[in-house]
């Protein structure tokens, strides 16, 4: 039975703390239809509802009804036919193959992919916005498979790549069959990924590296001082690692900028997945930045986001105690070149 409370609760978790959300709506061990019911398809039908709203006001982009129904239905169609794939798969990897976790797995590694199709449509922003939400959802999956599908260590990169891979060739298989393979350009443009080896290699060894940057950034610890100040060595550090982000990420939106020129008037095609390969990567790389300057530089994640969290409620509340005051003195001493780093904390 449809519950928007609980609807509302799974997709604020999955965006906000996905992997407490994931298992707790593992350990409710619901049905496949109550997992269409409650997520899959509220997530489809919003997403598309709210995508083409945006397309109208900002003329991006309009789809016709009967379009619009129809790329609702293939939507459908292949969230069933990967989650089946996945599962299938996971058996043949000595994992589990059960629909029932397999759907729930895709639908809750899939929210931020969803969410990010609403603001495709906004110009300049939306699509950058929305292909770093897809590609958060490829990294979101590779961590839910093991403990919803139970495969094995040691088969988890063999089984996620096959399951993608046969999945995107399926989709593209069953989109042109049916004579709508323009509603299928999401499948095609998701497989490119950084690097001069070919696209699904290097897609795959990227999102490994960025879930694995992800895992031990999560394992940081700090316990900031009592008095909750930031000191002169913990805002030098902060300072140079938000340069290198602003480095970085401005060596990835150049590229991105150049590829949107490229294909400004032209629809890829799978014979272009090796020039793409370098766009997805990009924005991947813009989206990890900050915590690979961090990490990479043996900085603590957990300390890096304790200063950040610091400067921002000193730049807000500028002088309510000592603490706070000191913490401001900092941030001003510095804003002007965080904002010309485009960093608010």
């Amino acid at each position: 039975m449809f519950d928007i409370n609980k609807t509302i609760e799974l997709i604020k978790g999955g965006l906000l703390e996905p992997r407490a959300t994931w298992q707790s709506y593992l350990a409710e061990n619901r049905s496949w239809q109550d997992t269409a019911v409650l997520l899959t398809l509220p997530l489809i039908i919003a997403s598309s509802a709210l995508s083409g709203i945006l397309s109208l006001a900002f003329r991006s982009y309009h789809m016709g009804f009967g379009r619009w129904l129809l790329a609702i239905v293939f939507a459908i169609i292949g969230i069933a036919v990967v989650s089946f794939i996945f599962s299938y798969l996971a058996n043949v990897f000595k994992g589990k193959h059960d629909f029932n976790r397999g759907l729930a797995a895709l639908s809750l590694a899939a929210i931020p992919a969803y969410a990010g199709s609403i603001v495709a449509p906004v110009p300049f922003i939306g699509w950058i916005i929305s292909l770093a939400l897809s590609i958060i959802t490829l990294v979101y999956l590779y961590q839910i498979i093991p403990s919803y599908l139970e495969v094995p260590e040691d088969k988890r990169v063999i089984h996620y790549v096959s399951s993608l891979v046969v999945s995107v060739v399926l989709m593209m298989l069953i989109g042109y069959m049916f004579g709508h393979g323009g509603l299928m350009g999401g499948y095609r443009g998701g497989m490119s990924m950084t690097g001069e080896q070919p696209a699904q290699v290097g897609m795959f060894g990227d999102i490994q590296r960025y879930t694995d940057l992800m895992d031990r950034a999560q394992k940081d610890h700090y316990n900031p001082p009592a008095n909750g100040m930031i000191t002169d060595q913990q805002m030098k550090d902060y300072m140079d690692a938000m340069r290198k982000t602003a480095e970085v990420r401005k060596e990835q939106m150049a590229h991105l900028d150049k590829l949107k020129e490229e294909y400004k008037d032209k629809e890829p095609s799978a014979t272009d997945l090796p020039a793409l390969s370098g766009g997805i990567g990009s924005v991947l790389g813009a989206v990890s930045a900050e915590m690979e300057v961090v990490m990479t530089g043996k900085g603590n994640w957990a300390e890096h986001q304790w200063v950040t969290q610091q400067l921002h409620t000193a730049r807000i509340q500028k002088d309510i105690n000592d603490t706070v005051k000191h913490n401001y003195a900092m941030y001003q001493a510095n804003a002007a070149e965080l904002e010309k780093l485009s960093v608010i904390p």
